[in-house]
């Protein structure tokens, strides 16, 4: 992790001194940095406390690096919020480490006992054999399309191949809109367009750049940045330094959004109903390649603390459960793998069943499978492609992304 400054840390130690005067010695903290869902948080608060007794107190952080330092502020002085939320992948095998983090494996049990839970569900969630978190969501990255701009442009049939997706991509720009809705906002979506695009050329590279053992300068990388270039270059993108990407889209700016199954609710809320919209995943770009998906598997971990307190088991348990997976689905349109509560909407649906009849593979997000240390600086330079989007750009953001990464791997 980066080291804290001293303004923000100080800042956020009087955050967390304002959150444990409003909660009280019974309730059960909970803190997210996911304000956009605060008020669907709520809603399953209060679901909590009317059906199972237990009182759910909920703070959101307004940023993801305001978060992170008051989670390790909180470690170093031994006082975490009953439950809270993370990442899964290096970041989470990081902070199991302190040892501060209960495991749930005894949960977990009845979770799967119950037939409500896949034992499978618990992977993303699984270190050295412990099971340390109930999942926040369960969300695959899949190419939102909205439906009435698709029939303006002509296009009756998802895109199947590659190049029916770039065919559909031509056809929208013709019609007078842009085909891709993607930007720089908060810092973090820099890596979206990258990792789909490595994805679905090199499998096998895009497990490697995580482990240090593909270069991010390499032949494979490089192809990325060409195609991606390309894209922009052919007029594809939305502008990425529009701050407001999420309603951008909802308003109609862009035919297709390439974003993970959770921005279905946030559409909703901001006037694109589901039933205007479709999904599909995206296709391959290398021929003979088996069907893939990027997921997102956020996780909610408890303090070593707090887990022996009967209230602190009974929101852990409601927040999985059917009635809490159905109150959490409900409100913000979420999918946490509750097999017996009901699918969030018809998009989650229907990605299921397109990944049950192809044999889909699931493949961990870039966010969560990059070392956390090196988390921010790579996306800042994927960030500086996107704004600057050439191959004379992308052949520096190469070298400065492998500086960072030799040097990360050749310490561990």
């Amino acid at each position: 992790m980066k080291r804290l400054k001293g303004t923000l840390l100080a800042t956020c130690m009087a955050a967390v001194l304002a959150t444990n005067g409003v909660a009280q010695a019974e309730d059960v903290t909970f803190v997210h940095d996911k304000g956009f869902w605060s008020e669907a948080f709520q809603e399953v608060t209060k679901a909590a406390e009317t059906e199972a007794g237990v009182k759910i107190v909920e703070t959101p952080y307004a940023t993801t690096e305001q978060y992170k330092a008051y989670i390790q502020a909180s470690l170093a002085g031994g006082d975490l919020p009953d439950m809270f939320t993370w990442w899964t992948g290096a970041s989470f095998t990081e902070l199991v480490s302190t040892g501060k983090i209960a495991p749930l494996d005894g949960i977990w049990e009845e979770m799967i006992a119950s037939g409500d839970y896949d034992a499978s569900a618990a992977d993303l969630f699984r270190v050295d054999g412990h099971i340390y978190a109930v999942p926040l969501l369960l969300a695959r990255w899949v190419m939102i399309y909205n439906k009435e701009k698709f029939a303006e442009a002509g296009i009756t049939d998802e895109p199947k191949t590659w190049d029916e997706l770039m065919a559909a991509a031509e056809k929208l720009k013709a019609a007078g809109i842009t085909p891709f809705n993607a930007t720089v906002h908060e810092g973090w979506r820099g890596f979206i367009w990258f990792q789909e695009l490595l994805l679905r050329t090199d499998p096998a590279a895009y497990n490697g750049i995580h482990d240090g053992s593909v270069a991010y300068d390499g032949d494979a990388v490089r192809k990325v940045f060409e195609i991606w270039s390309d894209l922009y270059a052919k007029g594809y993108f939305t502008d990425p330094r529009s701050n407001q990407e999420i309603e951008d889209f909802a308003g109609g700016n862009a035919g297709m959004y390439l974003k993970g199954e959770w921005v279905v609710g946030s559409l909703a809320s901001n006037g694109l109903d589901t039933d205007e919209i479709g999904a599909f995943i995206v296709p391959n770009i290398t021929e003979g390649l088996p069907s893939a998906v990027v997921l997102e598997g956020g996780p909610v971990v408890v303090s070593a603390d707090s887990i022996d307190r009967p209230e602190v088991q009974e929101a852990v348990k409601f927040w999985a459960s059917v009635a809490g997976a159905n109150a959490w689905s409900s409100a913000s349109g979420n999918y946490l793998g509750n097999t017996k509560a009901a699918a969030p909407n018809e998009i989650i649906a229907k990605i299921s069943g397109d990944m049950s009849a192809a044999g889909t593979a699931a493949y961990l997000r870039w966010w969560e499978a990059v070392p956390p240390d090196l988390q921010g600086e790579l996306v800042a330079e994927l960030n500086r492609f996107m704004l600057d989007p050439t191959m004379a750009t992308a052949e520096d953001v190469m070298s400065r992304m492998q500086a960072l990464n030799a040097d990360y791997w050749a310490n561990q």
